[in-house]
């Protein structure tokens, strides 16, 4: 992407470079890092940015959390 973006700069004001659908939150980073002018983006995908930073062992034991929570209500016994 950063070589198209240079070619996209080469070309001129009037060419920008689109990021269209990128499938995780590293991808996000990635266009932002190199000055990508557009990057299309899910919904979803975007409610992820606030993981972003996020302290991992908290983020981990949060995800064991749920997944407890889940067992729980599906009946299983742990």
């Amino acid at each position: 992407m950063q070589e198209s973006l240079a070619v996209c700069r080469a070309a001129g004001k009037s060419v920008e470079l689109l990021w269209a659908s990128p499938r995780e939150l590293l991808n996000i980073v990635q266009a932002a890092e190199i000055g990508c002018d557009i990057i299309t983006v899910t919904p979803d995908l975007l409610k992820k940015l606030e993981l972003v930073g996020k302290d991992l062992s908290d983020f981990s034991l949060e995800t064991v959390q749920m997944f407890f929570r889940d067992a729980e209500a599906a009946g299983f016994k742990l």
